[in-house]
């Protein structure tokens, strides 16, 4: 039978990181490991538990076969279709939406693959269907970041910062943009403090790279074909044209063959295909109680925005400090967050001897544990060997890692095939991958890789 679907939803996975260490090297964001599993798969976990049951992944062609090859080994049962771009052109998230146009039919949800939440996502769907809305996103508002000391070279970079402007009698967003496009004062339209009685402007947000939109600007996305990144150019433009009303026929063609403008602007595409302009007049109903307007001040395009309450957890682990955060917090919100009972925190296959290890420590499969270790509040992926008289504290260790004998490492990072010799002594330290530590280093915020050019943000 046809399945009639309301929403297809696709997840962005092919993100590098740009905001993460280069000493990573080209381990793909989606995959970098939070408690037991790699971070894509709390997204399509959150997908699963709202309902969906197939999504479309986009991957760089050459993670291809190790994100596919990595999900295997996860607990999953929506159908995730790769759809595979290629490595080597700098594309952005709206060129790989251009990219999937062809096979979207329906309006669209678009996740972020470095997102783990445990939002009601309905929440953001309800708001999207009430308003038939264009545009629907989603924001965390936890207050100031936690602070944490990092791993690897101290760093005084600050993050980048959203504004936001949003209408707290009816949700609409009605602005958004970078704070460092602004040096001192921020312009706001006047039109907007016209039209909205209660506009708050946040400059904390988290953005969770969540949006859902109408199928028509997947149409115009393509058809204009001047936007590159989904966050940067397309949203602030959907927003900032709420304000517009469409062109007439004359506005449209001027009054000569020269001033002739054939271009598509974005209200050609935002046209009702049913029934909702005219449910709209028939209804009493009104979004704001002001003035005579009619609902929505008769805008063609509407945008919202959903903030749920400070308790809900919200990360996007695209940085050194979420990383470390989201595997602090993983285990203690295991439930809430997956929606499952974390039954195996150590691998069935692993060989586990030592009786020092903690319930907040997760095992990777095929790893070994000598019996004479401690490991609290860790996480060792698979093919590690710890051998004795390691003791490991709040350390992330990804796969392929050996910490050989005596060895101590607290709030540590260990990238993948690293090795750390015999006796040695670290703290805060980033290890990059297939690098070897000298036996008996001592360190105290220091890196260790195989190179240091070309670092990026460790913020």
């Amino acid at each position: 039978m046809h399945k009639i679907l309301e929403f297809q939803a696709v997840v962005l996975a092919a993100g590098r990181g740009s905001r993460l260490p280069d000493v990573g090297g080209t381990v793909s964001k989606c995959l970098l490991p939070v408690g037991p599993y790699p971070v894509l798969w709390y997204s399509l976990n959150m997908l699963e538990r709202y309902g969906f049951q197939e999504t479309m992944v986009v991957v760089l062609d050459e993670d291809k076969s190790n994100i596919l090859s990595a999900l295997e080994k996860c607990p999953l049962k929506i159908k995730y279709e790769p759809i595979v771009i290629p490595s080597n052109e700098d594309w952005g998230t709206a060129d790989s939406l251009k990219y999937i146009s062809s096979k979207v039919t329906t309006d669209l949800i678009v996740v972020s693959g470095d997102l783990i939440t445990n939002v009601n996502l309905n929440e953001v769907l309800n708001l999207y269907r009430k308003h038939d809305a264009a545009l629907a996103t989603l924001f965390f508002n936890n207050g100031p970041e936690e602070w944490i000391e990092l791993p690897g070279l101290k760093s005084k970079v600050k993050p980048d910062r959203d504004l936001v402007c949003i209408d707290k009698e009816t949700e609409r967003l009605v602005f958004l943009a970078s704070a460092s496009d602004f040096e001192e004062n921020i312009t706001i339209p006047r039109m907007l403090m016209k039209k909205y009685r209660s506009i708050t402007m946040f400059s904390r947000l988290l953005d969770a790279h969540v949006y859902v939109m109408k199928n028509w600007v997947i149409s115009y996305l393509v058809e204009s074909d001047k936007y590159t990144s989904i966050k940067g150019e397309l949203i602030p433009h959907i927003i900032k044209k709420q304000l517009s009303k469409p062109k007439n026929a004359s506005e449209k063609k001027g009054t000569s063959v020269l001033n002739v403008d054939t271009s598509k602007d974005i209200f050609d595409f935002a046209v009702d295909q049913g029934y909702e302009s005219k449910i709209r007049d028939m209804s009493s109903y009104n979004d704001h109680k002001l003035g005579s307007k009619g609902v929505y001040f008769n805008d063609v395009l509407r945008c919202y925005a959903h903030i749920p309450n400070k308790n809900t957890f919200g990360i996007r682990v695209n940085t050194l400090s979420s990383l470390y955060l989201s595997n602090s917090k993983i285990l203690s919100k295991w439930e809430e967050l997956t929606g499952t009972t974390l039954t195996e925190r150590l691998h069935p296959n692993s060989e586990v001897k030592t009786k020092q290890i903690d319930e907040t420590c997760t095992v990777g499969e095929k790893s070994l544990i000598s019996e004479k270790t401690s490991i609290k509040s860790s996480f060792i992926g698979a093919n590690c060997t710890i051998e004795n008289k390691v003791r490991l504290t709040n350390c992330i260790l990804m796969n392929n890692v050996t910490v050989k004998e005596g060895c101590v490492l607290q709030d540590c990072i260990v990238f993948t095939g690293a090795t750390v010799d015999l006796n040695c002594n670290l703290q805060y330290c980033l290890i990059g991958p297939h690098h070897e530590v000298p036996a008996s280093s001592k360190g105290n915020h220091q890196l260790f890789a195989e190179t240091t050019d070309n670092m990026i943000t460790l913020g």
